[in-house]
């Protein structure tokens, strides 16, 4: 890491890792139905609106993540819960994103972490974050169209924005900097393919007519489809300094020992499903084929167990909006029972409960959304209990 005497965690890793606390184990179930489906979506729902209402936003570190945020954004826009949404929004444009008229480089540019009030003292940004800066434009940009939001929209894209410069080329593919540093001003120089979302940035290329953005889309598109492992998973860091030693580009695009971790393979193959339905495919099929037993980890190029932990319960929230946007009913019908089983406030671990609760209202909202039950005539569920 880059700058004097001061370090940076590894930004994504610690949104690859997260499957770690989560992973004490999963409830088996059967066949979930509308009814027990919709109660979990609205259950989970009260308890992080409430969290999310009364500021409690930060995990046990003391710092609120914009990963957390971003994907709480998109619930909010979903379920159409415009008090649930306001509250994100607004800590995301006082607290994350980088707006600064005597700096317009950084313009756009989301933090990745920040404690949720000023502290005394240096409250500076440390770094960037350009998963953090995908989920959150993701969040904006369905929440403009959700609620009518134009200069939601207008942020979106100059998140955007300030996401592609932290693109770069290396060994002829798409570097997307994993993060800048504030203080040292340096980018990082390796990248991690949640790095990508190339669907997202497509869908504005084409609404905004840019150019720039679809061809940023292209190069995420190539960079989701080059990293596919042999046995069907992908890899998750794309290391260009490694080719001082390799001549084989394969190599710039790995994981530590050849291990893949299932739920990073499936959150960056959600990301491509519009445009690359075949790594999605390629996921599912791998992770149904392991039902009931899947396994956080295994070997990239065999698919052979790397690890007997579980992987954590978010991974059921992700698996089942993927199979439930791709049809794939024989994957659904593997996931769906795991996902309603688990979504409850007891199987989430406390110091990531926002990010591992985001992902499974994510997938039940799919669910909830596939079964057809009746909603508000703007899309919406039923109003929190005790509320008028």
């Amino acid at each position: 890491m880059r700058g004097a005497g001061y370090r940076f965690p590894v930004r994504s890793a610690l949104l690859i890792g997260l499957v770690a606390l989560a992973a004490a184990g999963c409830r088996r179930s059967v066949w979930p139905g509308p009814e027990a489906t919709r109660q979990a979506l609205i259950s989970l729902r009260a308890d992080v609106r409430a969290r999310v209402l009364a500021g409690e936003l930060a995990r046990a570190d003391g710092f609120a993540y914009a990963v957390d945020i971003g994907e709480l954004l998109r619930v909010a826009a979903r379920i159409r819960d415009r008090p649930l949404y306001d509250a994100l929004r607004a800590f995301a444009r006082d607290r994350l994103i980088v707006d600064e008229p005597d700096d317009p480089f950084t313009r756009g540019f989301v933090i990745w972490r920040r404690a949720p009030e000023p502290a005394p003292g240096d409250d500076a940004p440390d770094a960037s974050g350009t998963t953090e800066a995908l989920r959150v434009s993701e969040g904006l940009w369905e929440g403009a169209a959700a609620f009518g939001i134009p200069e939601d929209r207008e942020l979106s894209v100059r998140i955007l924005d300030g996401y592609a410069r932290h693109a770069s080329e290396a060994a002829g593919l798409l570097l997307i900097r994993n993060y800048f540093n504030f203080r040292s001003r340096d980018f990082a120089t390796n990248s991690f393919l949640v790095d990508y979302a190339p669907d997202h940035v497509a869908e504005v290329a084409r609404a905004t007519d840019r150019a720039d953005l679809a061809a940023l889309a292209a190069g995420s598109y190539e960079m989701v489809r080059v990293a596919r492992t042999p046995a069907g998973l992908l890899y998750d860091v794309f290391q260009p300094e490694m080719a001082t030693l390799y001549d084989d580009e394969r190599t710039l695009i790995h994981s530590p020992r050849d291990i893949v971790q299932t739920s990073n393979a499936a959150a960056i193959a959600a990301t491509a499903l519009a445009g690359a339905p075949e790594v999605a495919d390629r996921i599912l099929r791998f992770c149904r084929d392991r039902m009931p037993g899947l396994r956080l980890s295994y070997y990239g190029r065999t698919g052979e167990e790397a690890r007997e932990k579980r992987p954590g319960v978010e991974i059921w929230g992700t698996l089942t909006e993927m199979s439930v946007r791709q049809r794939d009913e024989a994957s659904l019908r593997a996931f769906a029972p795991f996902l309603v089983t688990n979504a409850t406030t007891d199987r989430i671990p406390r110091d990531a409960f926002l990010y591992v609760a985001a992902h499974l209202l994510q997938g039940l909202e799919a669910l909830d959304r596939y079964f057809g039950t009746p909603r508000a005539p703007d899309g919406g569920l039923p109003p929190p209990v005790g509320r008028r």
